[in-house]
């Protein structure tokens, strides 16, 4: 944005919304429909915390965490929708839509091991001990950085160099989480050949119901996770307000996953 544009506070002929970060005003529907989306999975998943804390717990609290942060992100939006030059409602929904991703991610990494054990930790390469801890621990040195790099990139406006600093913050912690994921996905397919080989392919048919549904429904997340984080780096990279961050279609797709 140029120094015209610096005392802007609503859309005017002065302030026109081509000048915002995103350039376009966010629209209300999609915004609206993900923040409903999110409410309704975090009140699930508080159902889950309080029916089932000595099982899932760990789980819940992560995955309530992440969906608690991706609704009030896209309710950031929702103001902005409404004023797109809201200068609260623009960082807050930057970092949380940034970095509540790592919460959801960490809580398929929570799961890893209780799968070990089920299938037999005979079949992994990975020692059963290093299946869960290292990858949330590496996803929370991921999130630390995404929030942090979003903090000071949200003072672009302000202080070009900060938020040039923060954007590449922000950059090298999606591309460490993408990382980490691509390694937790290799080790992962290994370890479903390897029991493949061992018991015939037949065993995965022969799971219980419900079993399926969350091995189903766990491996979806994941792809959705990577493809969101493989999305936000060219995004990132091209800066806060450039090219890509200003087309909202390709934002609502990729980063709604």
């Amino acid at each position: 944005m140029s120094d015209s544009t610096d005392d802007c506070e609503a859309v005017s002929p002065n302030c026109p919304v081509e000048a915002t970060v995103y350039g376009y005003t966010p629209n209300l529907g999609g915004n609206a429909f993900y923040a409903v989306i999110f409410a309704i999975c975090a009140l699930v998943q508080f159902y889950y915390i309080c029916r089932y804390w000595r099982l899932w717990k760990i789980f819940s609290i992560m995955t309530f965490i992440g969906c608690v942060g991706e609704c009030c992100g896209y309710i950031g939006r929702l103001f902005l929708h409404k004023n797109p030059w809201n200068g609260a409602a623009l960082p807050i929904q930057l970092v949380l839509l940034m970095v509540s991703p790592s919460f959801l991610a960490a809580a398929l990494y929570t799961t890893l091991r209780i799968l070990v054990q089920h299938f037999g930790p005979e079949h992994t390469r990975l020692p059963e001990r290093f299946w869960t801890w290292p990858f949330v621990t590496a996803d929370l040195v991921g999130f630390f950085l995404q929030c942090g790099g979003g903090i000071l990139a949200s003072m672009g406006d302000k202080n070009p160099s900060l938020g040039s600093a923060g954007n590449t913050i922000m950059i090298f912690g999606v591309s460490f989480q993408a990382a980490i994921m691509v390694v937790v996905g290799l080790l992962a397919a290994d370890f479903a050949i390897r029991i493949g080989r061992r018991h015939g392919a037949r065993v995965f048919s022969l799971l219980q119901r419900d079993l399926k549904i969350f091995l189903l429904a766990m491996t979806a997340a994941f792809f959705m996770i990577l493809t969101r984080c493989i999305y936000r780096i060219p995004e990132m990279a091209g800066g806060v307000g450039g090219t890509l961050m200003r087309h909202e279609a390709e934002f609502m797709i990729f980063d709604g996953l």
